[in-house]
């Protein structure tokens, strides 16, 4: 009787610190989860309302400036579609944001006013030649690259030949700098420097659509091939096909020149898919 009074007293009075320090904890707690939870909040507060803003300043571009809005989306495109080091994606950044930051009055002096001209491109009176060939290129850029070019990938079924046996890409696809006025531009397709004369080829199959000359491209051709492509050569020497005759790929359609807009020898390859400009490289590479 005694010792079971004596260990019952004994469990009790080990009971005690026990529930003691059981109470100390839970008065402790609770403003550690309160202090927890209220960070929690600010901080999907302030993303909430960075989201809010973001969106808001992405309407009102595209509201009061829908072709700045198209030209960053494009130049987004561009910026990771293609492998850049770091200083190549700086002077990007730099290029594209000069571009669309500029006066809205200064961008206006750019766009036709009343109809836009035949050709699709901007024609420049002067094309002063380069003094080093190698390095030929094109001066023809896209009014509207909003509308008619794409940075999507581009596949196509069926044997590609490559069009000329080029040595290098002097302009690539897509925004840059124009290498006959000096002003930024939308390059609609790829420029292949190559010795003057150098033959051009078919990329794929198909039938002349086009035998012409202008003063931006001058002398090109324009083969249609299957559901809606179509390749361009442009700046031809000297162009071998006429039109209405079907052609193999492969075949010789052309040979390398620099007439037209054009700082020296080279091809302007163009590629299209129901009328949209597409990168040749896709295809090339």
């Amino acid at each position: 009787m005694y010792e079971e009074n004596r260990s019952t007293q004994i469990s009790e009075e080990n009971a005690y610190p026990v529930r003691r320090y059981s109470r100390e904890r839970a008065v402790r707690q609770p403003p550690e989860e309160e202090k927890t939870r209220d960070f929690l909040l600010r901080v999907i507060l302030t993303q909430s309302v960075l989201c809010v803003i973001l969106a808001l300043v992405a309407f009102a571009v595209m509201k009061t400036g829908g072709d700045r809005f198209e030209s960053a989306k494009q130049s987004y495109w561009t910026l990771f579609s293609e492998d850049m080091e770091r200083k190549e994606l700086v002077e990007t950044f730099k290029s594209v944001s000069s571009f669309l930051f500029k006066p809205q009055d200064a961008l206006s002096q750019t766009e036709p006013e009343t109809t836009a001209p035949t050709e699709e491109t901007s024609i420049s009176t002067t094309a002063p030649q380069s003094a080093e060939p190698q390095d030929g290129a094109g001066g023809e850029d896209l009014l509207f690259p909003d509308k008619n070019a794409s940075f999507a990938p581009l596949t196509v079924s069926g044997s590609f030949c490559v069009p000329v046996a080029y040595t290098k890409v002097t302009s690539d696809f897509g925004y840059r700098i124009n290498p006959v006025t000096g002003e930024r531009g939308f390059h609609g397709g790829l420029d292949l420097v190559a010795p003057s004369g150098t033959s051009i080829y078919a990329a794929f199959s198909g039938q002349v659509t086009t035998v012409s000359y202008s003063e931006v491209r001058g002398n090109y051709v324009v083969l249609t091939h299957n559901s809606g492509l179509q390749t361009v050569y442009c700046h031809c020497s000297e162009i071998l096909v006429e039109v209405g005759a079907n052609i193999r790929g492969g075949e010789v359609i052309a040979k390398v020149g620099s007439t037209g807009q054009s700082t020296g020898p080279h091809l302007h390859f163009e590629v299209r898919l129901d009328s949209v400009r597409y990168n040749p490289a896709w295809l090339l590479f």
